[in-house]
């Protein structure tokens, strides 16, 4: 079911503003002279093939993100395993293809050991990251097994912070070799007799930040991580090792850090991590939502690191990248937990402006997918999360749907439009582009997903699709869009900011879709 344009926009209480008619097509909102943008597509024009792990998300021992989010053992929602199954549908019907876990800051803290064996066994302590109380009743197992009921796949990260080489290899000893050995026979005792087998590890997190347990220099953190990844090595060789890179471009060792880290393990690592989290605490709406573009700097500037690297070595063997932390993030940033168990920490309440900027993000992303193969949306649940928990159900925050419409429909090729589009200058992101598009390809099913962000805060934009093989049908056309930049989701109002069928355009070799302002809008195209 579609809907008019006159429609949604009185829905939205817009109809009060000044209106004009567009001949053949009704009433729109504000109604101003705007070049359209055109973008050429070619199903043939690709710039990589996408690995879905580009689209995981994260989970710290951090505030109401375990415990209270995906762990409640005693509450009515819970499974016998005390998994929450409300979160955990959520998650299924999400389809996070690889989830990141202990951390974060938490893991340059924690021994695994604490996590594992006789729950009534395991010590209580206190998380010096988070100034919390840990009492290790969910852990390495628990994750394993919480990550196969919601079908996602670990991404566990190895504490190289105040943790050893030798304590990470012995991790993977315990669970990914069958048995036989000082750490498998004891996952067995504890009742998994079959391996794990982890493939996706990180090595350590942050290294290169003063609020890092164990922070050190880019070299030993280098030559601390090669050990590690050799160790690693010996009990799977079938592993994929992220050596950690700079947390942010603003800390000011930022790409040094990256390049003296790849000097020291370029040889035993198969990628390079990347963090950033984005703000609008200066309140300038028209930069926050092109920021997106200096994540594709970002991306772009560690690249040419890592080739560098390569260069200098005279290798074949090229990096990938993960952008293993990426979110908005800036109103709750208090992380002391007072030393409390299952604090509220970092609970960031997301309105429309952050879900248009997730969504930008998620464009990005897309189009570096030949380099950057592994993603995550942190975190998945209460902190900085697109879901949030009570203890009557979850909640489906803003950002949660430009991520969801990634998950669902961006599949297969990520295509290379040719676009042309008015431009405006934004602080720290450059020359914005007022219409930014990512698209994919899905071959096996005949299948076009466009995924278009509209930067215009005030009017709507034109946008010209011109295709080389016409589309044969328009499967589905949304949006999410609305007047108030800052209206949120709540508990009481769940479906303030929620995407709404959009009037598409007619299947064919051209199509002129209408972008309402500030707007994310997903078209989903057929084709014989």
């Amino acid at each position: 079911m579609t809907i008019s344009r006159r429609r949604f926009l009185s829905n939205l209480g817009w109809v009060g503003a000044p209106l004009v008619v567009r001949s053949g097509f009704g009433m729109v909102w504000r109604a101003q002279a705007r070049s359209a943008a055109r973008v050429s597509l070619d199903l043939e024009r690709r710039r990589a093939v996408m690995d879905r792990r580009l689209l995981g998300a994260f989970l710290e021992h951090l505030g109401r993100a375990v415990y209270g989010g995906v762990y409640e053992p005693g509450s009515r929602l819970a499974d016998s395993n005390g998994f929450r199954k409300d979160v955990m549908a959520e998650i299924r019907e999400l389809g996070v293809p690889i989830m990141r876990y202990p951390g974060g800051n938490f893991v340059s803290g924690y021994h695994w050991l604490d996590g594992v064996g006789p729950k009534e066994k395991r010590p209580t302590v206190l998380d010096r990251a988070w100034n919390s109380i840990e009492t290790n009743q969910f852990g390495t197992n628990e994750f394993i097994q919480w990550c196969r009921l919601v079908g996602t796949e670990p991404l566990l990260a190895v504490n190289l912070g105040s943790g050893t080489p030798e304590e990470a290899a012995a991790l993977v000893e315990y669970c990914n070799v069958d048995k036989g050995t000082r750490w498998s026979e004891l996952r067995r005792q504890h009742g998994f007799p079959e391996p794990h087998n982890v493939r996706y590890w990180c090595l350590g997190n942050e290294m290169d930040g003063p609020w890092q347990i164990g922070h050190m220099t880019a070299r030993e953190y280098g030559r601390k991580a090669a050990d590690a990844a050799r160790q690693m090595r010996v009990l799977d060789r079938n592993l994929q090792l992220i050596a950690c890179g700079s947390s942010s471009p603003s800390m000011p060792t930022w790409l040094v850090w990256d390049r003296e880290v790849l000097e020291e393990c370029y040889d035993v690592v198969d990628a390079i991590s990347l963090h950033r989290y984005f703000s609008n605490a200066a309140g300038d709406s028209r930069r926050f939502v092109a920021l997106n573009l200096s994540m594709e700097r970002q991306i772009l500037e560690v690249i040419a690191v890592c080739d560098y690297v390569r260069g200098l070595r005279r290798t074949r063997k090229r990096l990938w990248l993960s952008f293993d932390e990426w979110n908005v993030w800036y109103r709750e940033r208090s992380g002391d937990g007072k030393r409390q168990f299952a604090p509220r920490l970092l609970e960031e309440i997301y309105n429309l402006e952050d879900a248009l900027l997730v969504g930008g993000c998620l464009n990005t992303l897309l189009r570096q997918a030949e380099r950057v193969r592994v993603a995550c949306l942190a975190q998945i649940v209460n902190v900085i999360a697109p879901l949030v928990t009570n203890e009557s159900g979850v909640l489906r925050q803003t950002i949660y749907y430009p991520y969801a419409w990634a998950l669902k429909h961006a599949r297969g090729a990520v295509l290379e439009p040719l676009i042309e589009c008015e431009t405006y200058e934004a602080a720290e992101a450059g020359t914005a582009p007022y219409v930014d598009i990512a698209a994919t390809w899905d071959e096996s099913a005949r299948q076009a997903a466009l995924f278009i962000l509209n930067r215009d805060l005030d009017a709507e934009r034109e946008l010209r699709l011109e295709w080389r093989t016409a589309p044969a049908r328009v499967l589905g056309c949304e949006t999410l869009t609305g007047p108030d930049l800052k209206a949120v989701n709540t508990f009481e109002q769940p479906k303030r900011v929620v995407p709404q069928p959009w009037e598409a355009p007619a299947p064919g070799a051209l199509m002129v879709l209408r972008l309402p302002p500030r707007s994310y809008t997903l078209l989903r195209l057929g084709f014989a």
